[in-house]
């Protein structure tokens, strides 16, 4: 059983209502031909965002879930062993049909089920042919003895591109019929974090059933920190806090004469680590020209991040963030993310690869 983006994604949506007619009948979900012998006698589970709300037994290859009769209508995701499927409780019986790839409810489902199996598919189909480019690629960059050539690298990054591309045309063509209801949320969900400029006009054009929902208030609010902090743009002076109360503004780190290079990170992230070795150069070589502050507070505890510290040598300036303000205010959406500021107070770069941080400063004369 394959794992599909699209499912994964639906996991992470806190469970969206909108107005309905009273209902007179449950929400049933139903599936009467699981082909996978491994799952009998095993549970089938229900989501609401990321809450396990209800489970059943598989039984001779089926199982039934009835919901409690609500007032408005839920978005919900069933989890079958790794792979899920959305499931919008509307009143009647939904049929999850199965195969040995793909997921579907019959024509007898109810109206947002249906639709969901149209777009489900279209998504899935994308994301195989995406899968399938990229291990032809893998491919490539064996028999090239593992060395990624600037020419592979280019063909990864328009292969990554491209499905971007094609995901954000289907993501769009189900919002915009669907800009106040469930699955306008959905569709929503699926769209490129890497197009800030096109999420956040999306959002704004959405019903309250979109933007009441907290998850996508989240992401708005990064991708307009986003784009606020791309590169090009007058930094945006925070205020951090740490653990003890401690506060202290990024502009207390920038020096009349130097560039800023901020360095977020936490301890659990390999690639952060990794990129250690690199900042220690840079906050050596270029101390005169260069400030290094490296923030943290990312899903750890100020305990871990002072070992790591530790452990990694980090000699220069260095800030525990409790509440994450600097990474929600730079719409910071992996690590590391780099951000150099030149001493006027301009974002010059904001970048995940320590290389391309490397690059810019040679091209800077630094």
């Amino acid at each position: 059983m394959k794992k599909r983006s699209l499912l994964i994604l639906s996991l992470t949506l806190t469970a969206m209502s909108f107005s309905a007619c009273s209902q007179d009948k449950p929400s049933v979900l139903r599936c009467t031909s699981l082909p996978w012998p491994e799952m009998e006698q095993q549970y089938v589970y229900l989501y609401d965002g990321q809450d396990k709300v209800d489970s059943v037994m598989v039984k001779d290859g089926s199982f039934e879930i009835t919901m409690p009769q609500e007032t408005s209508t839920k978005l919900y995701t069933v989890l079958i062993g790794s792979k899920g499927m959305p499931f919008f409780s509307e009143p009647g019986a939904s049929t999850l049909v199965v195969d040995s790839t793909n997921f579907a409810y019959d024509p007898s489902s109810t109206e947002l089920n249906k639709q969901v199996t149209t777009l489900y598919n279209r998504f899935d189909a994308l994301y195989g042919d995406f899968m399938a480019a990229n291990q032809q690629l893998m491919q490539e960059v064996q028999a090239n003895g593992g060395t990624i050539t600037e020419e592979l690298s280019a063909k990864g990054t328009k292969l990554s591109e491209d499905f971007n591309a094609k995901v954000g045309v289907l993501s769009k063509e189900y919002f915009d019929q669907n800009k106040d209801n469930p699955l306008g949320l959905l569709a929503l969900s699926i769209y490129p974090m890497t197009d800030p400029k096109g999420f956040v006009e999306m959002y704004e054009a959405a019903g309250e059933a979109i933007t009441s929902n907290a998850d996508m208030q989240k992401l708005y609010s990064m991708q307009k920190g986003e784009l606020k902090t791309a590169a090009g743009s007058p930094y945006t002076d925070v205020t951090m806090t740490d653990e003890t109360g401690k506060s202290v503004k990024l502009s207390d780190y920038m020096e009349e004469g130097k560039y800023l290079l901020v360095d977020v990170w936490a301890s659990w992230c390999g690639p952060c680590r990794a990129a250690m070795p690199h900042l220690a150069e840079i906050a050596k070589s270029h101390a005169g020209t260069i400030t290094v502050l490296s923030v943290g507070g990312l899903n750890e505890t100020p305990e871990a991040n002072a070992k790591a510290r530790e452990e990694l040598g980090m000699t220069w300036s260095t800030f525990f963030d409790s509440k994450s303000s600097l990474a929600d205010t730079y719409g910071v959406k992996s690590i590391p993310t780099l951000i150099l500021i030149s001493p006027e107070g301009n974002i010059i770069l904001k970048t995940n690869r320590p290389d391309e941080i490397s690059s810019k400063i040679k091209e800077l004369g630094l």
